[in-house]
């Protein structure tokens, strides 16, 4: 998981009353037209939810506020799609984030609601309820919501991570082919009970089946530079490569994403670096002819 800054709340009070009145939907009355004070208690909802961190309470649910409200709030997610009037709001949120948070292989393409709108209706459109997130990662993550909104996942925005080496990678190399297996360190240095909730989130989302399938396509980038750096250096040349690579990719994407975790583990497996990973990447003289 990568953190995420937290998405400004200056427009917490115009999005709400530009998004919350009532309409008319064939001759019928519907929505709600939202109070200034009204406006204001559902400010103090957010405070409360920052306070918090993101997790979840009863008092998140605003019960003294008319149910009318929290639907129209709730209805009002609909509103951050194109051409719609919150859309703003969406770009926001996607604005720099190439990859999921989640996972680090996906496209963010959809917006997750760390506490569910279902069951928190007065969040739905609250910046920093909202996570980018890839298809795959957020559909699984919403099967799973317990009836009190909990999911036990890691909040990208304020469950700051500290700079501790947490996800694992174990390649093995066997009859010219590559397998790596992908794992939480249970015993890594995270606060209390931060360890356990990352397995559970690793495992829910199957994170390990996934990075798997991409390895060998993603090594095969670097069949070329392996190669010649081989030729050149011998052993060192392949583990001087792979581990500054590993560098680059930590600083490119973040310190526990698969790829660079991939390099570093590559890097300390000696049939691969003294010569086993020609193997799995042959490549011709022509096709490194001149380099």
């Amino acid at each position: 998981m990568k953190n995420l800054p937290q998405p400004p709340r200056g427009n917490d009070r115009a999005d709400l009353r530009a998004s919350i009145r009532k309409y008319n939907y064939k001759k019928e009355s519907r929505g709600h037209d939202i109070t200034h004070a009204e406006v204001e208690q559902i400010v103090s909802l957010y405070d409360l939810y920052e306070g918090g961190g993101g997790v979840a309470s009863e008092a998140l649910k605003g019960a003294a506020l008319p149910q009318s409200l929290k639907d129209t709030v709730h209805a009002a997610y609909r509103k951050t799609y194109p051409d719609r009037i919150l859309y703003p709001l969406r770009e926001l949120l996607f604005k720099g984030i190439e990859k999921c948070p989640i996972c680090g292989i996906g496209v963010p393409d959809e917006l997750d609601h760390h506490l569910p709108q279902s069951v928190f209706k007065l969040l739905a459109i609250h910046t920093r309820n909202l996570v980018p997130m890839c298809h795959d990662c957020n559909t699984t993550k919403r099967t799973i919501f317990g009836e009190d909104g909990l999911t036990g996942f890691l909040h990208p925005y304020y469950d700051v991570l500290p700079a501790v080496d947490f996800l694992i990678a174990r390649p093995h190399l066997q009859d010219a082919a590559l397998s790596v297996t992908f794992e939480i360190d249970l015993a890594c240095a995270l606060p209390n009970g931060w360890a356990a909730r990352l397995g559970t989130q690793f495992a829910t989302l199957g994170l390990g089946k996934r990075y798997g399938r991409e390895v060998n396509s993603y090594i095969a980038s670097h069949a070329v530079a392996l190669h010649t750096n081989y030729r050149a250096s011998g052993q060192a040349g392949v583990r001087s490569l792979l581990r500054s690579q590993a560098r680059y990719e930590a600083a490119v994407f973040y310190r526990n994403h698969w790829r660079p975790v991939l390099l570093r583990a590559l890097a300390d497996l000696d049939a691969f670096t003294e010569g086993g990973f020609a193997d799995v990447l042959p490549v011709t003289d022509e096709m490194i002819e001149g380099l």
